[in-house]
């Protein structure tokens, strides 16, 4: 039997952007069954546009409040894991414009892999013969990523990926919960592909390809270049979120982050040259990372979708290294044990 998805667009004030990006969702010619669009209480005539649309395959929920990018997804994933039955759930922000087969590869990865937490398209910004779109450049598994180099593998091993065209299945959402709506913006989706990636491995889909539309190609989190004051107000939640994110990993991972953003950040901020906005932006440093240590929300699971007790490939790894000096045995776990190890599980 054929595999469904359900596309998920969250959106806010940006009708003619929506526009396009629902356009090309509908337009994907394999797998698609539903397409959710959660309208964070745009007050530009999104929902009227979206009230007079008759596609069957639509699933408007139009929220009373604006529930922040995080928020919004949360939302989408709950009403797909309650309210629909599809085997995978494709997130997508406004602003994103995927290619025809764009979901066609990525359900194909998918199948052919089945031990896979998750998978992302490649992102371009502006237009198809863009640059990357830097903001969503997957960072690959740490030494791993030299297996991918053949030419004919369709994916690359990632750790994490941003909510710009990235698919997962129901199964995965019963393991690991919904996104953090308390993140309200910024890190919600590296948080919730790192929970996935630590139950089986995140791939990028070589032949998949979206296209992102933000104003502007600019570095993740980059406080220091950031020139727009109306995006300001976003690094109050980008610098507490960081550390829950890495808390989520690690208490080490934690404190690395913690100190981190003292060490490298605050500096950078405070004394390089042409700062816009520097006194603000001090603030917004030096609170988030305190903020950060006390912000520890629970993970929200669907009530409808049956809880799944996930494996952890970091818990697997840690009981083999204990088991191994238990039994006092010195020879090194070579890479290729590891790798072998953890695709057994």
């Amino acid at each position: 039997m054929s595999k469904t998805v359900s596309a998920a667009i969250v959106t806010y004030n940006r009708l003619e952007l929506l526009k396009e990006s629902l356009a090309a969702v509908l337009a994907q010619s394999d797998y698609l069954s539903h397409v959710i669009v959660v309208n964070n209480k745009s007050t530009d005539g999104t929902a009227e546009y979206l009230d007079q649309l008759d596609d069957p395959r639509l699933v408007i929920y139009n929220s009373p409040d604006n529930l922040g990018g995080a928020g919004g997804f949360n939302q989408a994933v709950k009403l797909f894991a309650n309210e629909l039955d599809d085997d995978y759930i494709w997130l997508m922000d406004d602003d994103t414009v995927v290619e025809p087969d764009a979901l066609k590869y990525l359900v194909e990865f998918m199948e052919d892999h089945p031990q896979t937490s998750f998978v992302n398209s490649q992102v371009r910004w502006g237009a198809l013969d863009g640059n990357p779109s830097w903001m969503n450049v997957t960072a690959p598994r740490g030494f791993t990523w030299a297996l991918n180099l053949d030419r004919k593998n369709p994916g690359v091993e990632v750790v994490n990926a941003t909510f710009v065209s990235v698919m997962f299945s129901r199964e995965m959402v019963g393991m690991v919960g919904l996104p953090q709506k308390e993140y309200f913006i910024w890190g919600d989706d590296m948080e919730y592909t790192n929970r996935l990636a630590d139950v089986y491995r995140g791939y990028t889909v070589i032949n998949s390809i979206a296209v992102h539309k933000s104003k502007e190609n600019t570095l993740p989190g980059d406080i220091v270049r950031e020139r727009d004051a109306s995006r300001l107000w976003r690094y109050r939640y980008e610098y507490r979120n960081r550390i829950l994110t890495a808390r989520r990993i690690s208490k080490k991972d934690m404190f690395r982050t913690f100190f981190g953003i003292y060490r490298h950040d605050l500096p950078r901020v405070m004394l390089k040259r042409q700062v816009a906005f520097r006194f603000r932006k001090i603030g917004m440093v030096s609170w988030g990372g305190i903020r950060g240590l006390f912000f520890n929300p629970e993970i929200e699971y669907a009530a409808d979708l049956q809880r799944i007790k996930p494996r952890s490939i970091n818990k697997l790894m840690k009981n083999l290294i204990k088991e191994r000096k238990a039994a006092n045995i010195k020879d090194n776990l070579l890479l290729d044990d590891e790798i072998n190890l953890i695709e057994k599980g």
